[in-house]
């Protein structure tokens, strides 16, 4: 019986091992790269409480706004204290349109 137990421990540890590797092939090599957050103009986020606009990456806002997270649909919430990068002023113009108005 122990060499029964040995055996299953084995091929489940091997199942697990090769899980793992396809795993991370599939994350490196078959998702697309997600936009980073550094790499946008501008990153849409939280400012104690309220919605900002923070430029390339910066610590500290750019711009505060008086309309407050807390104000916005669940989802909406959700993306702006995650962060929405936005690549150009068009977009962020519409964006802040979208969740200050």
């Amino acid at each position: 019986m122990g060499k029964t137990w040995r055996t299953v421990l084995w091929a489940l540890s091997l199942s697990l091992g090769l899980a793992a590797v396809v795993l991370l092939l599939l994350f490196l090599f078959v998702l697309p790269p997600s936009e980073s957050h550094s790499s946008a103009r501008y990153v849409v986020g939280e400012w104690e409480g309220q919605v900002a606009v923070f430029e390339g990456g910066q610590d500290f806002p750019k711009q505060v706004f008086d309309s407050f997270v807390s104000a916005l649909p669940p989802a909406q919430q959700e993306q702006v204290r995650a962060g929405i990068p936005v690549e150009d002023e068009a977009r962020l113009s519409v964006l802040l349109e979208d969740l200050t108005s």
